[in-house]
C-alpha cells in the first residue's frame, strides 16, 4: 500500500484501517494500491472523509475492463457496512453501517 503524499491520517478511525487491509490484497492484483485521501482534501459537507471513515483509492494505473469487477470485489469482501463507488477517477470507500 502506498499513500499519496501529503495525506493526512489524523483521526483515522479502526473501521478503515480494517478495510485498507481487506482492500490492499483486491486492488494490488490489478494495480498498485494507492490511497489518495482520507481526512484531507476537499469533500461535501458532511462527508464521511471528515469523521476519518472513508478513502479514496486511486485507479489511473488500472485497467478499464477490471473496474467493475474490482468494486464488487470489494463489496463482497468488506460486507454491507461498507459503501463502495466508483466516483470518476478513483474508487471511494467508506464506512456506513445502515
Amino acid at each position: 500500500m502506498k499513500l499519496k503524499p501529503g495525506i493526512d491520517l489524523r483521526g483515522l478511525k479502526p473501521e478503515l484501517i480494517v478495510a485498507m487491509m481487506v482492500c490492499e490484497p483486491i486492488i494490488s492484483k490489478h494495480a498498485p494500491f494507492v490511497v489518495t485521501s482520507v481526512c484531507d482534501g476537499k469533500h461535501m459537507q458532511g462527508s464521511k472523509h471528515y469523521e476519518g471513515l472513508a478513502m479514496d483509492i486511486r485507479i489511473r494505473e488500472m485497467h478499464p475492463t477490471v473496474i467493475r469487477g474490482c468494486i464488487q470485489e470489494l463489496r463482497e469482501a468488506l460486507g454491507s457496512q461498507f459503501d463502495v463507488v466508483l466516483e470518476g477517477d478513483h474508487i471511494h470507500l467508506e464506512f456506513d453501517p445502515k
